[in-house]
């Protein structure tokens, strides 16, 4: 059956679909378009989507008997890592204190192609990946990928369960799981899936007819997720049990337009009030490069408070937060980029650094006032521009320890940190220039190498003493 909620949506200006690959010419180096090779999938993202804004739920799944509705509140998901970057503040710190610090033992899991700039995931005994393809491009002739569930005690595969991709723009977004349900996000399908089972119990179908890097985010009874185009992006809340839709934020909600949300939402809830953190990037009315910021009421999708910063790039990443500040990234076209810092309460500026050009969510360690980045590009067709790994403290952003143009980090890796230590990979520099070969840990203090491994590096995932990260040969490693 379907649950159609009906959506009144002001005139807008819209803006032309074709800017974005106009400004990537521009820029021959430019790694944020990556598909534009099948001219005849990349036009389908111009259109709306049939069905738009409802909810299909599969009759065969009983949602509402107490053996499949998630009724469990957590406050932290402990040693497991259940969505991008740990869990809904996308912080990337693990408690994990039993980490490999010499020599790890290693699996390599080559039963599937596993996309290769994936964030794993991990809860109650089950390991969530997108597989179909390895490495970044996807093939010309791809039609669809997959939810793929391993078992964490021995590595086999649990389920498979099919996601339509016909729209190719490389997305690496990351799946998500409550422990009960797993989430999954794919062309212009946001579906919920019992983890147990690998049965549908849901799906919701976004107003646009793709999605582009940003997965799901699960805070509190909520799943949130984006659509991706250049006329009206959308975020949407939708109930995390049965797909209802509750919201969805635009540019009709804020009078800071944005162009494009391709972010993995920030979550909290303070006092008993929820919040999610947004992005988005665009062009200002000089037509300079802009990232956009937003905090809004989950209670009724209303902005709190906006931000646009302007001239130093496009806010392609996800928002990561601490007890008082909200950190983001950005990308610029021709230049470096930029670690911001906002006052969570009000928006306000408290402070920004020049870094590699990245769509990298930060890692941070509050405990110690550390915060972690990586970006640029270690080569390929579109050239390079020296990648780097940092550390920031947190207080006033002067650099802890910096490892660059070492061939170490990357635009699309997230730093991810635990046990004193922190992970980050090396592009492999070839067609798969946005995809990894090489993993290291470094001591997250000094910056040094304790030890390395030559595949896999991706936006590493840490549960349960264990490390997992994807290669660009569409390889799985475990290390512990």
């Amino acid at each position: 059956m379907k649950r159609t909620m009906m959506l009144l949506i002001a005139a807008l200006m819209v803006l032309a679909i074709c800017a974005p690959a106009v400004m990537a010419a521009d820029y021959q180096q430019n790694g944020q378009f990556i598909a534009f090779y099948d001219e005849d999938q990349i036009a389908k993202d111009s259109s709306s989507s049939k069905d738009g804004g409802t909810t299909f739920v599969n009759p065969d799944a009983t949602k509402k008997a107490a053996t499949l509705v998630s009724t469990v509140t957590r406050t932290d998901p402990g040693d497991d890592w259940p969505q991008f970057h740990r869990y809904v503040k996308n912080a990337g710190n693990s408690p994990c204190d039993g980490l490999p610090q010499s020599n790890p033992t290693v699996y390599d899991f080559d039963d599937r192609e596993v996309i290769g700039t994936i964030n794993p995931v991990i809860e109650n005994g089950k390991i969530l990946v997108l597989t179909g393809y390895s490495g970044f491009d996807e093939p010309q002739a791809l039609t669809e990928i997959n939810l793929t569930c391993i078992y964490e005690n021995n590595m086999t595969v649990a389920w498979d369960f099919a996601l339509p991709r016909t729209v190719h723009y490389g997305s690496w977004s990351s799946p998500a799981t409550d422990g009960t349900y797993a989430y999954a996000a794919s062309d212009n399908k946001l579906y919920c899936v019992n983890l147990a089972t690998g049965t549908e119990v849901w799906n919701f179908t976004t107003l646009k007819s793709t999605s582009c890097n940003g997965g799901p985010t699960i805070g509190g009874n909520y799943v949130f997720c984006s659509d991706w185009d250049s006329s009206n992006c959308n975020y949407y809340c939708l109930d995390k049990d049965d797909g209802d839709l509750n919201w969805i934020f635009n540019d009709t909600c804020t009078l800071k337009d944005s162009g494009y949300f391709q972010a993995t939402p920030a979550y909290e809830s303070v006092s008993g009030n929820e919040y999610v953190y947004l992005t988005g990037w665009g062009y200002d009315n000089v037509y300079q490069q802009a990232g956009y910021l937003y905090k809004v009421n989950v209670a009724t999708g209303a902005e709190v408070w906006s931000v646009e910063e302007s001239g130093k790039g496009a806010f392609c990443g996800s928002p990561a937060l601490d007890s008082s500040n909200v950190y983001v990234t950005s990308y610029d076209f021709s230049t470096d980029g930029y670690l911001f810092k906002y006052s969570k309460r009000n928006g306000a500026s408290a402070g920004s650094v020049q870094i590699e050009r990245t769509d990298a969510t930060p890692a941070i360690d509050e405990t110690n006032g550390l915060i972690y980045v990586s970006g640029g590009w270690n080569g390929g067709d579109w050239g390079s521009t020296p990648p780097g790994v940092r550390c920031f403290y947190t207080n006033n952003l002067t650099q802890k320890w910096g490892r660059i143009n070492e061939s170490m980090g990357g635009w699309t890796c997230s730093v991810s940190i635990g046990d004193g230590l922190a992970f980050v990979g090396k592009e492999s520099g070839d067609m798969n220039s946005f995809c990894y070969n090489t993993m290291y840990a470094l001591n997250a203090l000094t910056g040094e190498t304790e030890w390395s491994y030559s595949q896999g590096g991706a936006t590493a995932a840490i549960a349960n003493d264990k490390i997992y990260t994807v290669g660009n040969n569409g390889h799985l490693y475990r290390f512990s």
